[in-house]
């Protein structure tokens, strides 16, 4: 095609049209432990001749088609296949990260049978799950082979006529929502094409690059950020599943080796989980002096985590100014800003007690993306906040106080605004796909994130979820800071911690910390984390130890605080150890520590 393309189906018959062998899909198959691989031709002709078998079964343009299968080659087959004749596709999460089948059940029966046409849904053959056994009977199904290999059906051209424009509906984003209700976002064809071209224009990428990826597609960060980014941008991908790098994250990094693969993104948890796992030995074999970006973003950046990865992985070939921090969201497509090449990411710190919507931070000082300024960085009782970057062509940031009143002068603490081509259509609210009423249009087009955050010499930088904010006694404590101080404190890492104001309507109610933590804590060893916790920094009043995985999370991984509170209320949580955190205690502990200091 001589222009480019504007829609995601024109990227799509581009990609037929061409028949070019060197841009592929390629999926990690652990019968084989290697990459199976499908050139983006033959997946868009595959994917063309699954949208016949849909239309075959009564899809149409804007009727809903739920994917629920564990293949991502599966899940793109579908994806790619309902967009090509105008539906509109939604992956779901699986059970294993919804927690239950009845989590799927339910989320099957809200939105399969939200429209006045009921949803389809695809599966994957040959599987009999628990939860197929409770689709509802309204909810058409059809089957889907996940093998990348075998004889496959193909079309040159999409199977209906129907061409959409950049203004129609691509597909619907399930947000992991960690504040609240699961909600879905309508993402146009013309936001895909601006965000992934956004992307590509601010790091400058050339047409050589290609990318590896474990992040699900039922996430943003993962379909957007990693596979319509490079189906896009005609990028080769390795692809493989979250479990499979969770067990074996090693796999990730080889794969960059092996590959010679140049992209790479991740959220703090996965860069983290890598320091933690990977043997010396496996770092020793690799030379990945080639990558150029390893995008980070979805949750708090941690100055702790980008200095243990870059010392872990200095070795191979890994440099500081290769980690490029992002913002982003499923109501903006996914990426909102990013660090630029030409300038070095790094964190600032703040003092913690001058965050306040409306009220200018206290910067005390910069910590540049090196090894040295990383390694130097004490926590102490400042907050140490990672940049965010600048917005991406086609896209504006603001800061508003709590009016919605737009904050012009920098250093002012407000609520992130996103505004322009890659802002979403709107949310998604039940009923018919066709009407015009089924998109919730966000106000005069500006996205309110319910982030925190300030700009700085044009730089964004996120502080907090403003629903993760507690308030005591006029002071203001960031949920993530008291969370990263208590994990040094427990010894574990912040992922198994959560903090939380038990009755966000009650001034007195306690503060409670969730510590996800196999043992419980020795008598000696309580009187040291209360020693360690100087009363006027950290607001808590009760920990509660568990054995079990107990922190309520997203689909994504992230803590969802808000649902901490109930069964909190209900005495519900089932806890191994409860530590009191009362004056009274703190004193008996610092008693006891001056008995056994050495004379």
């Amino acid at each position: 095609m001589s222009t480019p393309p504007t829609t995601l189906v024109e990227v799509m018959l581009s990609h037929a049209e061409t028949g070019d062998s060197e841009h592929a899909l390629h999926c990690w198959n652990p019968a084989i432990r290697a990459y199976s691989s499908v050139t983006y031709s033959e997946l868009s002709k595959r994917a063309f001749a699954f949208g016949k078998q849909l239309q075959n079964q009564g899809a149409h343009a804007g009727r809903v088609i739920m994917i629920a299968c564990h293949s991502p080659y599966a899940t793109l087959v579908a994806f790619y296949g309902t967009v090509s004749i105008g539906a509109i596709p939604m992956i779901f999460p699986m059970p294993l990260s919804l927690g239950s089948h009845e989590a799927l059940v339910e989320r099957i029966r809200h939105w399969g049978l939200g429209f006045k046409k009921p949803a389809m849904l695809v599966l994957e053959e040959g599987l009999n799950e628990k939860f197929h056994e409770l689709i509802p009977p309204e909810v058409s199904t059809i089957r889907l082979s996940e093998s990348v290999e075998g004889d496959w059906d193909t079309l040159d051209t999409p199977a209906a006529d129907f061409r959409p424009n950049p203004d129609d509906v691509a597909f619907f984003q399930t947000t992991s929502s960690s504040t609240g209700d699961h909600k879905a976002v309508a993402i146009s064809h013309g936001n895909i094409i601006a965000n992934v071209r956004g992307l590509r224009k601010a790091v400058h990428m050339d047409n050589n690059e290609s990318m590896v990826s474990w992040l699900p597609l039922f996430h943003d960060m993962g379909l957007v950020g990693a596979v319509l980014f490079c189906f896009c941008n005609d990028y080769p991908l390795y692809l493989m599943t979250p479990t499979q790098f969770v067990k074996r994250p090693a796999m990730w990094l080889r794969s960059m080796n092996d590959y010679g693969c140049t992209i790479a993104t991740a959220p703090n948890f996965g860069y983290d989980h890598c320091s933690r796992l990977i043997s010396d030995k496996d770092v020793s074999r690799w030379n990945l002096q080639h990558v150029k970006h390893l995008f980070v973003g979805a949750e708090p950046i941690r100055v702790s985590t980008i200095s243990s990865f870059t010392e872990k992985f200095k070795p191979a070939g890994i440099r500081p100014e290769m980690i490029r921090p992002a913002y982003g969201l499923a109501e903006s497509t996914i990426i909102t800003s990013i660090s630029l090449t030409e300038h070095k990411a790094n964190f600032i710190e703040l003092e913690a007690n001058s965050i306040a919507i409306g009220e200018p931070v206290q910067v005390l000082g910069k910590i540049n993306f090196d090894e040295d300024a990383l390694k130097d960085y004490g926590s102490g009782t400042s907050i140490a906040a990672c940049t965010a970057g600048h917005a991406i062509e086609g896209l504006q940031l603001g800061i508003v106080d709590k009016k919605g009143e737009a904050i012009a002068d920098e250093g002012i603490t407000g609520e992130i605004t996103v505004s322009g081509s890659s802002v979403a259509m709107g949310y998604v609210t039940c009923g018919d796909a066709a009407n015009e009423q089924l998109i919730d249009k966000f106000s005069g087009g500006q996205l309110r994130t319910g982030d925190i955050g300030i700009i700085l010499n044009g730089e964004l930088y996120i502080l907090e979820r403003i629903k993760n904010i507690i308030i005591r006694n006029g002071e203001n404590y960031l949920v993530s800071a008291l969370e990263e101080k208590i994990a040094i404190l427990v010894g574990t890492s912040h992922e198994h911690i959560a903090v939380f104001d038990a009755d966000i309507r009650d001034p007195n109610s306690d503060i409670v910390v969730l510590v996800e933590r196999q043992k419980a804590i020795s008598e000696s060893e309580v009187d040291s984390l209360l020693v360690g916790m100087p009363k006027e920094s950290f607001p808590i009043t009760r920990i509660l130890i568990s054995r079990s995985r107990i922190i309520p999370r997203t689909t994504s991984g992230k803590k969802r605080h808000f649902y901490c509170r109930q069964p909190y209320k209900n005495d519900e949580i089932q806890f191994q150890q409860s530590i009191d955190v009362s004056p009274e205690r703190i004193l008996r502990a610092t008693e006891n520590a001056k008995h056994t200091e050495p004379d």
